[in-house]
């Protein structure tokens, strides 16, 4: 296998000379739209005083820099296995990290050295330092240097200066300077200080017998480099920069079992890659695209052995959901509990690919949320809104509203003064939410009833057919136009009396009692696709693609 260092080497000359011959380089017609990915793995009040990595498989790391399109650019290498970039600080070497809080008995690192000179090159420099055993050297903002030591303060590199008749400067770095440690020592092997322009970059390289790297940091192993950078001066933003595909083969068996279908697992990766692509630069402030938790997908390196979703990915490299030629947010859920949403029923816009859709498939399945209920009573509801912060009064009633497939769209809650709350969207799925009463709705797909009511049931040919799913059924409502039951407003239907209008699922209707059922099916937001609905799909014949279509409307898959 090619490694990337000698993939970059071959594409750089092979574009030189494409240039010098006027022909049209292969990166023209054949490259991925979205090849590489920054990833947060800590950053904000999570940056790291000191970051190490460990060789699983390679062996050494070059030592460099990431450019504008995400290319290594590599300075030099240490056959070292095991290092550390630390904020160049007085650190301490405590419980296998580098802190800034330590005693003597501790291994030190200090954040003053001897600077030995200027160089045009990295290997002038290194030259240098190897006439010292405590010597290094660093690349400060364009320039290479030789250094000796690490000391806590000023004072003491210059009286160790001194002592050792060595002639140089006492210097410290800029707050942007990161350092390079052998792992567990006080031994400095670089320094990197890029200013606000550039990061030290960290890429792993294979072993003689070209094993393609994998990396252990914090617990977790890694495919592709590492980027270290001092934002504002502080501790360490670390960002896993690899190609897109590996990112992808870190997601999908954290956001879906690696036991599902092969089609299935396709689907979330090509949701998995398509979500990526589309939200590049969602954190950009921060310094990298997405991030690692569920805020943009769960992404946990390669730490487990699945080899069928590495065979999704295989399989679907390169293609994506679009829509209109356009990167489709291809938001993704557990379960719908029997529909999808609009999206500007739950996230405020609509997208016209995300729409709702009756899941005639998830039902298949056994998801462990066909079913779930809670019964609320009025004065637990009263407390809940309370001490979220609405001054309101004793809670008499809750009106619900739905939309067209079913699920909750608001609930307006009215109190004795007469006074209401409306919670719209997906606050409304999530305003009754108490940790107290240990009460979670998991989805928006849920009802209001009185839960003191006799329960009603929709019966054909006898009380002893009982319809348990009433949005496959149909009636004429007061038009003549033929509607399904399911449906959101209202339905004139012939009773004893002649024929009374009356409303579908009570959607509007204001529910007054002491004790609330809250009783709903599906976990998660229900917009886009639902994934045991694609394991359902798979497992019914359904391809990788016929799911994405079905889940989103009216898009292309390529």
């Amino acid at each position: 296998m090619i490694h990337r260092m000698d993939k970059l080497r071959r594409a750089l000359l092979l574009l030189l000379v494409c240039l010098l011959l006027g022909l049209p380089s292969a990166a023209e017609d054949t490259e991925d739209p979205a090849p590489y990915i920054r990833v947060g793995l800590y950053w904000g009040d999570r940056a790291l005083e000191g970051a190490n990595l460990l060789n699983y498989t390679g062996s050494g790391y070059m030592l460099g820099y990431f450019d504008r399109d995400l290319q290594f650019v590599p300075l030099m290498r240490t056959e070292e296995r095991a290092i550390s970039m630390l904020k160049d600080w007085s650190l301490y070497y405590v419980g296998g990290q580098y802190v800034s809080q330590g005693s003597s008995d501790n291994i030190r690192v200090g954040c003053y050295h001897i600077r030995l000179g200027s160089y045009d090159s990295c290997e002038e420099a290194m030259e240098e330092a190897s006439a010292y055993s405590d010597g290094y050297v660093g690349f400060m903002n364009g320039t290479w240097y030789a250094f000796c030591g690490s000391y806590l303060s000023q004072s003491a590199a210059e009286s160790a200066a001194a002592s050792r008749g060595v002639y140089g400067a006492a210097v410290t770095a800029s707050s942007r300077c990161v350092t390079v440690v052998v792992t567990g020592t006080d031994r400095v092997i670089f320094q990197f200080d890029g200013g606000t322009e550039t990061s030290l970059g960290v890429m792993p390289q294979p072993d003689a017998s070209g094993e393609r790297p994998i990396t252990w940091f914090r617990g977790y192993k890694y495919y592709g480099g590492f980027r270290y950078t001092r934002r504002d001066g502080g501790n360490l933003t670390v960002v896993n920069v690899l190609e897109m595909d590996d990112y992808v083969c870190g997601v999908v068996p954290y956001e879906m079992s690696p036991s599902w279908p092969l089609e299935a697992l396709k689907a979330q990766a090509v949701s998995a890659r398509t979500y990526a692509a589309s939200q590049l630069h969602k954190h950009e402030s921060s310094g990298f695209d997405l991030c690692n938790t569920t805020c943009c997908q769960a992404y946990l390196g390669v730490n487990v052995n699945a080899p069928d979703c590495e065979e999704a990915v295989r399989d679907t490299s390169g293609v994506y959901v679009t829509y209109d030629g356009a990167y489709a947010d291809t938001f993704y859920h557990s379960c719908d509990g029997g529909a999808t949403e609009n999206s500007e029923n739950v996230f405020y816009e609509a997208i016209p690919y995300l729409k709702g859709v009756r899941d005639p498939y998830e039902s298949h399945v056994t998801t462990g949320y066909e079913h779930w209920s809670y019964v609320y009573t009025a004065d637990e509801i009263t407390w809940i809104l309370q001490n979220k912060g609405y001054k309101c009064a004793h809670i008499v009633s809750v009106t619900p509203t739905y939309t067209e497939v079913g699920n909750i769209l608001s609930l307006r809650f009215t109190d004795s003064a007469g006074v209401s709350w409306t919670f719209s969207r997906s606050r409304a799925s999530t305003i009754l939410n108490s940790q107290t009463y240990n009460r979670i709705i998991h989805s928006q797909r849920f009802t209001v009833t009185d839960a003191d009511a006799e329960q009603a049931f929709l019966c054909v040919n006898g009380t002893d057919t009982r319809i348990s799913d009433n949005d496959a059924l149909c009636a004429v409502d007061g038009s003549g136009q033929v509607r399904s039951i399911g449906e959101r407003g209202s339905l004139t239907v012939i009773t004893a009396a002649g024929t009374e209008t009356v409303p579908l699922n009570g959607s509007g209707q204001a529910v007054t009692s002491d004790r609330f059922l809250v009783s709903g099916s599906g976990w998660g937001h229900n917009v886009g696709m639902s994934q045991y609905g694609a394991k359902a799909m798979a497992e019914l014949g359904f391809t990788y693609d016929e799911i994405l279509k079905f889940y989103y409307s009216g898009v292309d898959v390529g």
